[in-house]
């Protein structure tokens, strides 16, 4: 039987990305769509086929729910990840979980005390394009720093992510990225951490941040975050003892277009292409199977680490 999955929250990413990997599962269902808004709630519903719709509340009452996915505004994930475990149902939200390293903390405590599973929705990492990075690395030689790029332009007017209320700018948006990438590669800890955010006043939010953590064995991760840019970049590079890996689009892969890696050795430079993946169905499934008991993962700790090195960055700001 799959698991069925209730919506919190009827964002762009839930509409574009989750619910189509949800459609194309064999090992979850749409069952119920919650919003604020009625006319969404039921829009979403008709057009992903799902037996029932109406509000959070809603979902969280209903006995045709096994799990939720939740795609609010980032400083309301921790309220409805509370509201949900204690509803005894399993947990995908959108990232950041959390606003701090304390609420995840605590969420993960509440989650656990439940007996349900909270995993914080980095699908990225599920395309296959980064473990075959990983892969090719080996072959090359010990990664001694990962350099990260997450460029894009401002978004349209009234988007969120203007609106530092609900979790606006950059630092909540899309810093997690070079985090979760740090977590990937090095699985450590940094050693120590340098950051820097660019505030635009008039909006009120960050618009540009970098960072640079520093790990045992003298390897590093340098990340730059920015909104408002003239040129789109979703990238990283790899560099080892003898060359480098570079991933050309590496956070928001469409599901039908191959991925494309280019190997450097001796300035030669190789080009590899990677099937088309879902990343989105990749995390979704895997989940599943975590919550059946098929496969063990370690969801918390991977939420509670980026939170701790997130809260650790945002200690050491220094803005401009």
């Amino acid at each position: 039987m799959p698991v069925r999955f209730g919506i919190i929250g009827c964002s762009r990413v839930a509409q574009r990305r989750f619910l189509p990997a949800l459609a194309a599962s064999e090992r979850a269902a749409l069952s119920f769509v919650g919003s604020r808004d009625a006319e969404k709630a039921k829009k979403y519903a008709n057009e992903f086929h799902a037996a029932h719709f109406g509000n959070y509340e809603d979902v969280l009452a209903s006995k045709n729910v096994d799990a939720v996915y939740i795609s609010t505004p980032p400083t309301l994930h921790y309220e409805w990840i509370v509201k949900s475990a204690r509803a005894g149902k399993h947990i995908i939200c959108e990232k950041p979980a959390c606003m701090d390293y304390e609420s995840a903390h605590r969420a993960v405590q509440i989650c656990r005390e439940a007996g349900v599973r909270l995993m914080e929705n980095y699908a990225f990492l599920y395309h296959p394009q980064h473990a075959a990075a990983r892969d090719i690395m080996s072959e090359i030689g010990s990664i001694k720093r990962i350099s990260a790029r997450y460029l894009y332009p401002f978004p349209h007017g009234g988007d969120i992510r203007f609106n530092p209320a609900l979790g606006g700018g950059v630092f909540h948006d899309s810093f997690g990225y070079p985090l979760a990438l740090a977590r990937f590669y090095f699985g450590q800890f940094p050693e120590s951490i340098s950051c820097v955010q660019t505030m635009d006043a008039h909006r009120g939010i960050d618009t540009a941040a970098e960072i640079v953590l520093h790990f045992s064995r003298n390897r590093a991760l340098d990340g730059k975050v920015q909104m408002g840019s003239a040129e789109y970049a979703s990238s990283y590079t790899l560099q080892g003892d003898s060359g480098s890996v570079e991933i050309v689009r590496a956070f928001a892969v469409d599901a039908d277009k191959p991925a494309e890696i280019l190997r450097t050795i001796n300035g030669e430079i190789e080009k590899i292409q990677i099937p088309p993946a879902s990343q989105f169905q990749l995390a979704l499934d895997d989940f599943c199977d975590v919550v059946r008991g098929k496969t063990q993962k370690d969801f918390d700790g991977e939420l509670i680490a980026r939170a701790k090195i997130k809260d650790a960055a945002e200690q050491c700001l220094m803005r401009k």
